[in-house]
């Protein structure tokens, strides 16, 4: 059996997923002597389980590749969530400290305390330690600051861009009141 994701090309020409799969099993002509692909059906891209009309048609081993194939699909969507997280994680410690800095009381500081223990002590564990420091007092311009970590929109030219469109956007909208 055969599993292909359903593509699209988006406004900006990017492959894009689409929310369907279909399940193909290869079949051999003899009077053309060929193969060629049937179309056992198609199921949602994200369904944990197959419809009943579809599990009836297909044979133990193409069950068990689709069980398969659900297993990778979690595998990879649960690796992309966390390298997502990690990409953002300094960036919302940075918004943290901006709304400290502007005096919002933290409902459990000392639940915020132990977060970051326990994410120095799983960065060591993961092999990146902290970075030692230089001797003596730092200087200001070494200590970075909350805005240091927030990423501003203008800093990224592709987060810039989609700001850019979305303004545009709505500059284009029509205006309601009178």
């Amino acid at each position: 059996m055969h599993i292909r994701v359903q593509t699209y090309r988006d406004k900006s020409g990017n492959t894009r997923q689409g929310k369907s799969i279909s399940l193909l099993r290869y079949a051999y002509d003899r009077e053309k002597k060929c193969s060629r692909q049937i179309v056992l059906g198609t199921v949602d891209r994200w369904a944990t389980s197959l419809p009943l009309d579809i599990e009836a048609i297909l044979t133990d081993a193409e069950r068990e590749e689709f069980r398969e194939w659900m297993a990778e699909r979690d595998q990879q969507l649960a690796e992309y969530k966390q390298k997502k997280h990690l990409l953002h994680a300094a960036e919302h410690m940075g918004w943290a400290a901006k709304v400290l800095a502007a005096g919002v009381e933290p409902v459990r500081p000392e639940r915020i305390w132990e977060a970051l223990d326990v994410l120095a002590k799983a960065l060591e564990k993961a092999g990146h330690p902290r970075p030692s420091r230089a001797r003596g007092r730092p200087s200001k311009s070494e200590t970075p600051t909350p805005d240091d970590l927030v990423a501003s929109p203008y800093d990224d030219p592709m987060l810039a861009a989609e700001q850019e469109e979305m303004y545009e956007r709505m500059a284009a909208l029509p205006k309601f009141n009178g």
